[in-house]
């Protein structure tokens, strides 16, 4: 039901419906209800800490969730009770920065203490200059990369406005373009009013944080330090709006009565205080932030390997998926080996790779030299980062996927698979069954994305085997009969410490042809999310080339003009503050790139955007410092079109990714 303004409000006494009419009564009826709460939710981190048992002082209800009990007070109600509410915010980057240290201090001997982590470090801020902030703590969005080339952070606090400064509240008041050119010295700082100064000064003369606007509403429109409470209150409450509706005229009269103010500078000054009920930060908030932002860029820049693992066992979590951190740390040096039933653990982990004047193992790489790698904003990463690596090098600690990532093993596999690890590598098939009594589904899962190539055999052989093994063991066990390979193994195998009478077939598997390099890229995405071994553009380059398409991390060169890309969509948005227009990071081997798509295009094209996650994308190449971006005007499905060029088949499973993405766009 859309919000009744108040011009459309019934003129009839409230409280009375005689004499209206049908519409009339129902436009009553909605006024009356207007403003009411819609539905009932819970703080996802609110807690309250009493002194008595909490049944004793306020009503009780269970929650949804199972074993979770709520207060049916609001958080009003239990302010004006006088009772500790804390708020508890969990985030899944300290845990995967506390799994970072643990590695560091395993692998290198290094115990980091981050009370202790000097905070001015040049090249952890030349990296964030760089925009080089894929996997690090809140500037890792698209809307980051494309600002912190043009911020250039060099301090803490220069962090701590980046953190705050790209939120709902500072772009719906329009404060982003002024900072950053002011930032850069493209634009006086100037202020709305000389009252407003000394609340402005330390950012640059727009409106950041909450904190200046209580300020605001004390030093220039004359409210108490209690009603500046209630203020910002306004800004953080779903009647955030309506309140401050009743507000203005107070604030207006107050801010009339500063020597020199007009009504026109009162009510823009009214105009971006309001924006922060769409959500601005505390500045304490934000240093918080900028803080753990700058601790996980530390870890990025000097501990790849480890930061990357800590990402992973970390996830869901981030603004990627883990395809874009994986392949993002290779571009910077890191060896990724692909999950092993002989090789990973049930979680990600570090391995050592190499040894002096040894090759890579076969299949593990870096696909591209450092001075190819670029971010979302397309610039090249900080010199640190390229310094850190040189391709000859190939001793050092590399990351191993684990079996956590394929689909179908979960937490409730993970004391088995380590255990078994530990006995030793498995030698056959038939072995892996006996021992881990996983279902046939999961097995051929394992298969599919090469988990178990160690075995020797080829895929087309042991998925052949698998339903050999897998037929031979339905049947009756144990007096009763079991239909699944994983109940059956699990029965008479791994779980009772007797294996299963299993043999392979006497006679040999047919003669099966070997998998293309498509199909097996599109199995790792299907199973895996991620192929180790290439990114899946990689797989269309000659046919891009043979169109005409650049790669992206040659887009850093580039003059603005006309361009031709072809990538893998990993993210899609669709904020509500950009008026409709939608978002692509676009990625290929060498890197990622940010697309726009204004809204005339995204109505006309969202279709194909919708269905397809391997796209190419034809538009104008919009330059702004080293800062690139990509305005779309065609989009086509990626392999349908190469196709025509002599392009490979396309690679069934990844177009599960895309689809998963796009659920979130209208």
């Amino acid at each position: 039901m859309a919000r009744i303004e108040p011009e459309e409000r019934p003129t009839a006494r409230r409280g009375s419906t005689v004499g209206l009419s049908h519409w009339e009564r129902w436009l009553e009826f909605c006024a009356r209800i207007d403003g009411f709460p819609r539905h009932l939710s819970i703080h996802s981190g609110g807690m309250l800490v009493t002194a008595a048992p909490l049944i004793d002082i306020a009503p009780l209800e269970r929650a949804t969730m199972p074993d979770r009990v709520v207060v049916q007070f609001d958080k009003r109600d239990v302010e004006t009770l006088k009772l500790i509410k804390l708020d508890l915010l969990g985030l899944g980057m300290l845990a995967a920065i506390d799994e970072t240290l643990q590695l560091i201090e395993h692998d290198c001997a290094v115990c980091i203490d981050l009370d202790r982590l000097p905070e001015n470090v040049p090249e952890v801020f030349e990296m964030l200059q760089a925009a080089d902030t894929v996997g690090v703590f809140q500037v890792e969005s698209r809307a980051q990369m494309q600002t912190l080339p043009k911020s250039r952070p060099q301090n803490l606090d220069d962090l701590v406005v980046e953190v705050a400064i790209i939120r709902p509240g500072p772009i719906q008041g329009n404060a982003v373009h002024p900072y950053l050119r002011r930032k850069q010295g493209l634009e006086e700082v100037t202020y709305l009013h000389p009252s407003l100064e000394p609340v402005l000064r330390d950012s640059m003369g727009v409106i950041l944080y909450q904190e200046q606007v209580m300020r605001i509403a004390i030093e220039v429109a004359g409210f108490s330090p209690a009603d500046s409470d209630g203020f910002r209150r306004a800004m953080g409450t779903w009647r955030s709006t309506r309140e401050m509706e009743k507000l203005h005229a107070r604030f207006h009269d107050g801010c009339m009565r500063q020597p020199g103010m007009t009504e026109e500078v009162a009510e823009e000054l009214f105009r971006q205080v309001a924006a922060f009920a769409s959500f601005g930060f505390a500045k304490s908030h934000a240093a918080a932030f900028a803080r753990t932002a700058y601790e996980s860029a530390f870890l990025k820049l000097f501990y790849p390997a480890q930061f990357l693992v800590g990402l992973i066992n970390a996830q869901p979590m981030g603004f990627y998926p883990v395809e874009v951190l994986v392949n993002d740390t290779k571009r910077h040096g890191v060896a990724v080996l692909p999950a092993d039933i002989n090789g990973s653990s049930y979680k990600t982990t570090t391995e050592w790779v190499g040894r002096p004047g040894e090759p890579l193992p076969a299949g593990v790489g870096i696909e591209a030299r450092p001075e190819q790698v670029v971010s979302s904003a397309c610039v090249n990463p900080s010199a640190a980062a390229r310094e850190r690596w040189t391709p000859e090098v190939t001793v050092g600690w590399g990351v191993r996927l684990g079996l956590h990532l394929v689909k179908g093993i979960g937490e409730q596999h993970e004391a088995l698979l380590d255990a078994e690890r530990a006995r030793g590598p498995y030698g056959s098939l038939v072995e892996v069954v006996e021992r881990t009594g996983l279902p046939e589904e999961v097995l051929e899962r394992l298969i599919r994305s090469g988990a178990m190539d160690s075995l020797g055999r080829p895929r087309r052989e042991l998925l052949w085997q698998l339903r050999e093994v897998a037929g031979a063991s339905r049947g009756r066990v144990d007096g009763r009969t079991v239909r699944g390979l994983g109940r059956a193994a699990g029965k008479r195998g791994a779980a009772a410490g007797r294996p299963m009478d299993l043999r392979l077939p006497a006679t040999d598997a047919p003669a099966l042809p070997a998998i293309t390099e498509s199909e097996r890229i599109g199995d790792a995405y299907a199973v895996l999310g991620v192929d180790a071994r290439r990114q899946v553009v990689g797989l269309f380059r000659p046919a891009l080339d043979r169109l005409g398409a650049v790669t992206n991390a040659a887009l850093a060169d580039r003059r603005p003009g006309r361009v031709r890309v072809g990538g893998l969509v990993v993210t899609r948005q669709h904020p509500m503050t950009a008026k409709g227009t939608v978002f692509l990071a676009l990625e290929d081997e060498t890197g990622m790139v940010n697309v726009t798509l204004w809204p005339s295009t995204w109505e006309r094209l969202r279709g194909v955007v919708r269905r397809h996650a391997l796209l190419l994308v034809d538009g104008d190449l919009q330059r702004e410092g080293s800062v690139v971006n990509l305005v779309a005007d065609e989009v086509r499905p990626l392999p349908e079109v190469t196709a025509e060029a002599g392009g490979p088949e396309r690679p069934g499973g990844v177009r599960q990714m895309g689809q998963a993405g796009m659920r979130r766009l209208g």
